[in-house]
């Protein structure tokens, strides 16, 4: 056996290695929650083009 027959012969299914980021196909700091897939970075750059906002949160000893 070569090394062409095993390099990348173990099957994906499952884990860190089967999943990537659907825009630059990273595989670090993929965020899944809702059907996102996307590394934190590209969240980052595309959130508010997807809908999502930022909240302050306020607490009663923070100014405004």
């Amino acid at each position: 056996m070569g090394h062409q027959q095993l390099y990348w012969s173990h099957p994906r299914k499952f884990g860190q290695g089967s999943r990537s980021c659907r825009v630059c196909s990273n595989r670090h700091g993929l965020i899944r929650k809702y059907g996102l897939n996307m590394c934190r970075q590209c969240f980052r750059q595309y959130a508010k083009d997807i809908g999502f906002i930022k909240v302050r949160w306020r607490t009663p000893w923070s100014p405004v």
